[in-house]
């Protein structure tokens, strides 16, 4: 083999061709790369390979490395959140303000991941637009691995030092063991919730121990410089081509993440044998290399304002190529002019305590930023809920303000949201809330999930006029349905809570429920089965169903489109046909228990359907109305119950 190369060259390079791998995939292909994993086990294999050389390694020497390694990424995340925050201040939409300094703390504090996480299983926030923070999700994962990590090679070092051995053995184990119980895991929560698993750092650790393991084995594996070379080529070509023919963007980070790994371990194989791969370790893309995580931390944040800017998300190849040019450019002044100053400082490697305070003081300027825009934000959201108050006393003196703003039109939601009524969809059990007159002998069950919910404003006007008992009983994502293999039903909890639902009903013997009778777009708008045997159930048992139309989904964030569009009311529209069946699926059904309602003509006219009535903004997001837009249809539920109770009581009872 000749001598053993100490600097593997072709390692800056494909640190350089991941970070290229993702913003050109994120750009024009709009898939997951793989390139996040490649960082991953380069990360761990320079950390693993730099501590295990220490032993014995005390805690002291971890210290250090916790410091040089804050030095290294902190200057660079401190700039990039700093650059983003001013920018989300002035390109954002008002109506992604509230959850994008959430992601701002969560990016400061290293955890986006999470936050991430939260919001990909969050049903009230699905279908919102991505963050600009959201590439900080890999930042964080590997700063909590770079915390964990060492301390987990500290404690195998310290053990094999006690057994009189130097071979890292334990090491060995321990980072088998995680990897082996970390790939289990992440097959498993990849399988059951991909869009947890996703950011999961539990599900991702695996990855981070493969890279310690191939710094600990890889001298071990011994190739010719041609086998190397063959073995180099291979492993890019496949990293860099695989995502184009396998859309992994709802596979990752299970058994398909293997593939980028395997390929980022091939490739340091290779280097590590004398592979020479001149794409690879040439002078200036060892060069990129050095700055390539600065690169990744720019690029999505222009990719993103420029989205903001244009209202496009599309992007042509000039613009992508400004966006890659701009980040690099970025990556550029960031590396040389702020990152290796600090990382080179003498004065910080000298005084850990330094390295410490001058983390602390880079991280309090993202951190006041923040500070000011929440409060700016605090402001203009009390001044425009203040003015939705107004308006909703006097609907019909309102002034020409959009109502609710667009600013907090994500908070316009029903009083189950905030009173612990409304279960999400994780939540087991049944709750209930009553509204209206509890003393009342006319009960309206309201009972689903949160398509049912949001008519609770209007149920609410009317159990007050009409004096009777409403009760609440819904969930997140679980429509009132008996069919545990229906699509709608996302989450296992729901068969369960349906089954009580229907027994607490049975009890209850309401009146009336209130539930929806629709699923599907479009041509495959329908009333699923699964909601028939539910009224046929409840016919059984005596009890009458008010089954109203779903209303149309956009499959864009409303919000956001209307502060982007200087005519929203046209721009922000869909045609009718795309998601309402020209004639209502509920027309073809006839249960003598079920009255139907189809109150499509207050979204839509015979072609078009618009997300704003005259100033009333009808849609918080995607697909779920506004609190506000449901309060002033009360009078068309009202009459929706009255025909109901003109049916089914003869002569009627009365409310």
């Amino acid at each position: 083999m000749g001598k053993e190369r100490k600097y593997l060259y072709e390692i800056q390079g494909l640190r350089a061709v991941a970070a290229l791998m993702v913003a050109v995939y994120h750009i024009w292909i709009q898939r997951v790369s793989g390139g996040v994993d490649v960082f991953f086990v380069v990360a761990a294999f320079f950390v693993v390979g730099s501590l295990t050389r220490r032993a014995p390694l005390s805690l002291a020497d971890v210290l250090d490395y916790y410091g040089k390694t804050l030095r290294r990424l902190l200057p660079g995340a401190a700039l990039v959140v700093c650059a983003t925050i001013l920018l989300s201040m002035w390109l954002m939409p008002d109506s992604m303000w509230r959850n994008q300094i959430k992601h701002g703390m969560a990016s400061i504090l290293f955890l986006e991941n999470w936050s991430l996480a939260l919001t990909a299983t969050d049903y009230l926030q699905q279908g919102a637009p991505p963050s600009p923070f959201q590439q900080l999700w890999a930042l964080a994962v590997q700063v909590q691995f770079y915390f964990a990590f060492p301390l987990l090679l500290w404690a195998g070092l310290k053990f094999d030092a006690r057994r009189g051995r130097r071979d890292n053995s334990s090491c060995v184990l321990l980072l088998l063991a995680v990897t082996v119980l970390s790939l289990c895991y992440s097959i498993y929560i990849t399988d059951k919730n991909q869009s947890w698993a996703y950011f999961d750092t539990f599900a991702r650790a695996w990855e981070f121990a493969f890279g310690g393991l191939l710094a600990l084995g890889v001298s071990r594996v011994s190739l010719s410089p041609p086998a190397a070379k063959v073995l180099g080529w291979v492993s890019l070509i496949v990293l860099t081509t695989f995502a184009l023919f396998l859309d992994v963007s709802t596979l990752f980070p299970g058994v398909v993440a293997l593939v980028p790994v395997l390929a980022a371990a091939g490739i340091v194989i290779a280097a590590r044998n004398r592979c020479d791969m001149r794409l690879l370790n040439n002078r200036f893309v060892v060069w990129f290399g050095d700055m390539s995580f600065s690169f990744y931390l720019w690029h999505w944040p222009l990719l993103s304002f420029y989205r903001y800017a244009t209202g496009e998300f599309d992007v042509g190849l000039l613009p992508g190529l400004a966006i890659i040019g701009g980040a690099g450019v970025l990556a550029f002044v960031t590396t040389w002019a702020l990152e290796t100053p600090v990382r080179r400082s003498p004065l910080l490697s000298r005084r850990r305590v330094y390295t410490y305070g001058v983390c602390v003081l880079l991280m309090a300027f993202p951190l006041a930023l923040l500070a000011v825009w929440y409060q700016d934000y605090q402001g203009r959201s009390a001044a425009a809920r203040s003015e939705l108050a107004t308006f909703l006393r006097a609907p019909d003196v309102a002034g020409d303000d959009l109502q609710p703003s667009t600013l907090i039109a994500s908070l316009d939601l029903p009083a189950s949201s905030y009173d612990g009524c409304h279960q999400n969809y994780l939540q087991p059990g049944v709750r209930e809330c009553t509204y209206g007159d509890s003393d009342a002998d006319y009960t309206v069950v309201l009972a689903g999930g949160s398509h049912a919910q949001h008519w609770l404003a209007a149920l609410r006007v009317a159990a007050e006029r009409e004096k009777f008992r409403l009760i609440s009983m819904t969930k997140g994502a679980c429509m009132l349905s008996t069919d545990p293999h229906a699509r709608y039903q996302v989450n296992p909890s729901c068969l369960a809570w349906n089954r009580e639902a229907l027994e607490r009903l049975g009890e209850l013997k309401p009146d009336l429920v209130f539930t929806t009778a629709t699923r599907g777009q479009g041509p495959e708008e329908r009333v699923p089965e699964g909601y028939r045997q539910v009224w046929r159930r409840l016919a059984d048992s005596g009890i009458d169903v008010l089954a109203i139309r779903d209303n149309p989904w956009y499959g864009f964030d409303v919000p956001k489109c209307v502060d982007l569009q200087d005519d929203p009311s046209v721009a922000c529209s869909i045609p009718r046909r795309s998601v309402l069946k020209a004639q209502s699926p509920t027309d073809e059904v006839q249960l003598p228990n079920v009255q139907f309602a189809d109150l499509s003509d207050l979204f839509c006219d015979d072609q078009r359907c618009s997300p704003l009535r005259d100033n009333v903004l009808v849609y918080r997001d995607d697909h779920h109305i506004t609190n506000t837009f449901s309060y002033l249809a009360a009078d068309r539920i009202i009459a929706a119950l009255d025909r109901a109770e003109s049916r089914f009581d003869d002569p009627p009872r009365g409310r």
